[in-house]
């Protein structure tokens, strides 16, 4: 698998805008409203395994394990994502046969939202009261997993990978 690769990768958009009321106070109040929102879904990035050893004594630390199960994610918990029983360090002089980014780490949702309100300021000026939200729910995405087998930290999880709730409000006059 490359860097960049995603087996599942999914964005859904949604807008929609009130109509105009035929009644004056009902127009103020109830027309001219926008929302808009962002559903980003993702599978989790691949990880490349390294043994932090020179076992195949060439010089190079990057060098990978051997995988000796199948059961390479453990708990799937913070503090044990990754299975350190199911890695194992190859022979001296000899290369580990686990692939280059073979285990996928964890996946990714957040949801932004965008609330407007025009405000007609009569026939071509406008006025634009605007509420985003970015991870719209706060969910705390899960960073990628220490990788290297000879770290403490091995299959821990001490990062996020997304960012906090973000609200920011703008307004826009059109002219």
């Amino acid at each position: 698998h490359c860097d960049q690769d995603r087996s599942q990768l999914a964005n859904a958009t949604v807008g929609y805008m009130t109509p105009e009321a035929s009644n004056r106070a009902l127009n103020l109040v109830a027309s001219n409203w926008r929302l808009a929102g962002i559903l980003g879904i993702r599978s989790g990035a691949w990880l490349n395994i390294t043994t932090g050893v020179d076992n195949a004594l060439n010089g190079q630390l990057q060098q990978r394990p051997n995988q000796v199960s199948d059961d390479v994610h453990g708990a799937k918990t913070l503090n044990s994502y990754l299975n350190r029983a199911a890695f194992a360090s190859p022979a001296p002089g000899t290369f580990g046969d686990l692939q280059y980014r073979a285990v996928e780490g964890p996946r990714y949702w957040a949801i932004d939202m965008a609330l407007s309100k025009i405000i007609s300021l009569g026939t071509t000026q406008s006025l634009e009261a605007r509420l985003e939200a970015f991870n719209l729910t706060n969910r705390f995405n899960w960073g990628l997993p220490a990788t290297n087998l000879s770290q403490s930290q091995f299959g821990r999880i001490t990062t996020n990978g997304g960012t906090p709730r973000i609200l920011q409000f703008g307004l826009k006059y059109g002219f």
